[in-house]
């Protein structure tokens, strides 16, 4: 038998072992098929997370935690710890302990649907209350942070914008040379005549999706002109 020599056993020694590799190679690629998929549901939940959370902060942000105590009236609550919202422009919309509100800020025909202190909204409701009832903040700048605030709660676009669109056309007004409602509001005197008006509103915005500026435009028209 001829003699193989020192390289063909060499040879004969890698075999094995590649033989060895290329079997671990497989079962490393069979369990990276695996679990691959999972690591990438994974990275994409976070951002998508972290997206989401990012948008909401592009609303602003609370500060402090929501305890309020229903009084014996039934009506009115009392904010037990200070609270705040912190605008898109960094600016503070404090809310001291103590205040007493019973939500009238938004129009009572929202109260069934909107209970002014339940749901995302609850945190908007009071500090818009307040700054209604202090008025140390313009009437504009008011109804806006309103807005802001749903948003940075995580109430959603178009119920943000209708309810906004409610409080700017329906919600109080002040100062100097300022009418204390929006012209043409006394055409839609009776709750049912303010709901069926908002849900025209309501439907148009989730339409067409208009911005803040195009909601004030038309509703400084009167309304009368929300398309049907």
């Amino acid at each position: 038998m001829p003699n193989k020599g020192p390289v063909a056993d060499r040879v004969a020694v890698l075999l094995p072992t590649t033989s060895r590799c290329c079997r671990s190679s497989a079962t490393a690629i069979r369990l990276l098929s695996v679990v691959l998929p999972f690591v990438v549901m994974g990275l994409l939940s976070t951002l998508l997370i972290s997206s989401n959370a990012l948008a909401q902060e592009s609303w602003g942000r609370f500060k402090g935690e929501i305890v309020v105590k229903f009084l014996s009236d039934g009506r009115n609550v009392r904010l037990e710890k200070p609270f705040a919202y912190v605008d898109p422009n960094n600016l503070d919309w404090d809310v001291p302990a103590g205040t007493e509100t019973d939500g009238a800020s938004v129009p009572r025909f929202f109260w069934i649907a909107f209970p002014p202190f339940t749901g995302q909204y609850r945190a908007a409701a009071i500090v818009h209350d307040y700054y209604c009832q202090s008025r140390t903040r313009t009437w504009r700048s008011t109804h806006l942070a309103f807005y802001t605030a749903m948003r940075a709660a995580g109430v959603d676009w178009s119920t943000a914008k209708a309810m906004y669109g409610a409080v700017y056309f329906f919600g109080p007004r002040w100062g100097i040379g300022v009418l204390p409602r929006a012209p043409g509001v006394d055409k839609y005197r009776t709750e049912e005549q303010q709901q069926a008006f908002f849900n025209d509103l309501k439907a148009w915005i989730e339409r067409e999706n208009p911005g803040l500026d195009d909601i004030n435009r038309r509703l400084d028209e009167g309304g009368s002109e929300i398309p049907k």
